[in-house]
């Protein structure tokens, strides 16, 4: 016979009391033990907020700046590993660039993100030049971006007697990246074709596609059967993106370059010598002729303006300066017109400088001159650098012979490879003849 009791629980933990009725046998007693627990549910644990990704601009280093927007996709094949493989087995070939590419790569990468353009156009100067300016190639291009000249004269690029834009590097980088959009529209949105055009023309290019067209191939670079320089130069580019991106697994360093402008830019109407510029700052010339590489002379053109590049730390010696000089001093020559009986010896040693000196300030191929005209001649004051710069580096020609190649022949004479091919004007991939000459400034 069973009967209902009525057990009452103290439940500490709950603070109250439960009335609760159980069926039980005769004298069963429910130990404490065998009684429901209760759980005190923990309220979910909050998620630690991940901080922001930093702006581009909010990077110390130039080069991260880039890493943090590349966006072409780098494809695993054999030709980009190739370059991969290249470059890695280099390691000083990037510590070497990132040091030509200092003052300009900031500005560079800020005209690209202007035009949101992919910022792995910034890298392709590596490819084209070495980032060297004076980089002249076999076939006559030049500069940074190494325009020909005739498809700089397409791009507006002026080149004359005093100065060669395709040097320039405001306005080398405006017409590259003016060629870029114009191919980047002619090949269906297409980058990579866009970069092969810029290397080998929209010409050669255009038939690739055509004639895979015909043939029911595909129109992507990679289907594309173009020239070998070609092949080769857009998986360049892609391996020196992808080795940048990978920078930390690959331990592989890129030296930092600051992100921040390195240049100011000043605008001139009106001649000036860069050697006097140099002196208003306290800068060496050479300083000026480096950020300047598309001046053929010391001095700005007398008939056109100039954007002037200069350190960040000058810009305001220099504007004073030039505030505070009137313009007629801004140019330290006299202008000599020529009348019977001059000569090219005889006004030297009137003015107490060089023919050469006059030569090189009136691009004079030869000692004639012509009545009636006017000679500009170089003034050199005790207190001042004249006009034309004078080198006393030692040049010498060394004749090529059987096992001689760029890297021991620069060992040799203690100077960069880079160099020779600039002395030369020779390319990267130029093979040597037996007995062929090489000029080299010591």
């Amino acid at each position: 016979m069973t009967r209902t009791i009525k057990i009452i629980l103290l439940l500490s933990g709950l603070g109250c009391l439960t009335a609760c009725q159980q069926t039980m046998t005769p004298q069963t007693v429910v130990p404490p033990s065998t009684l429901p627990m209760v759980k005190t549910i923990a309220p979910p644990a909050q998620k630690t907020a991940r901080p922001a990704p930093l702006q581009p601009h909010q990077h110390d280093d130039v080069w991260q700046r880039i890493r943090s927007q590349l966006s072409i996709a780098v494809p695993d094949n054999g030709a980009v590993n190739k370059w991969r493989k290249y470059y890695l087995s280099h390691p000083n070939f990037m510590v070497t660039i990132a040091k030509r590419a200092e003052p300009y790569l900031y500005y560079i990468v800020r005209e690209i993100e202007k035009r949101n353009m992919p910022v792995e156009l910034a890298l392709l100067p590596i490819v084209e030049s070495a980032y060297l300016p004076y980089g002249v190639s076999h076939m006559k291009a030049a500069g940074l971006w190494q325009f020909m000249p005739i498809s700089a004269k397409r791009f507006g690029i002026v080149q004359n007697e005093w100065y060669d834009g395709r040097r320039d590097i405001v306005e080398s980088t405006r017409a590259a990246l003016d060629y870029f959009e114009f191919f980047h529209r002619s090949f269906d949105q297409d980058w990579l074709n866009a970069v092969a055009a810029f290397n080998s023309g929209e010409g050669r290019v255009g038939r690739a596609i055509k004639k895979n067209i015909k043939l029911g191939k595909g129109t992507d670079f990679w289907s594309l059967k173009l020239p070998a320089e070609t092949t080769d130069f857009v998986p360049k580019l892609l391996a020196i993106a992808d080795i940048l991106k990978h920078a930390k697994q690959l331990d592989y360093t890129f030296t930092p370059i600051k992100n921040t402008p390195a240049l100011a830019f000043i605008k001139l109407d009106s001649q000036l010598d860069l050697i006097l510029a140099a002196q208003w700052a306290n800068l060496k010339p050479a300083q000026l002729f480096a950020l300047n590489p598309a001046l053929s002379n010391t001095a700005t053109s007398p008939n056109s303006p100039y954007q002037l590049l200069v350190p960040i730390a000058a810009a305001e010696p220099i504007k004073r300066k030039l505030a505070s000089t009137s313009k007629q001093r801004w140019i330290r020559w006299h202008s000599h017109p020529i009348k019977s009986g001059d000569s090219l010896g005889e006004i030297a040693r009137q003015y107490n400088v060089s023919v050469a000196a006059i030569k090189q300030l009136n691009q004079l191929k030869s000692n004639t001159i012509v009545l009636g005209k006017t000679l500009h001649v170089p003034l050199t004051n005790s207190d001042s650098h004249p006009l034309q710069l004078t080198s006393s580096r030692k040049k010498v020609i060394h004749t090529v012979k059987s096992g001689d190649n760029l890297w021991d022949i620069s060992r040799r004479y203690k100077v960069k490879v880079q160099d020779i091919l600039r002395w030369n004007k020779l390319s990267r991939n130029s093979l040597l003849r037996i007995k062929q000459k090489l000029r080299i400034t010591l």
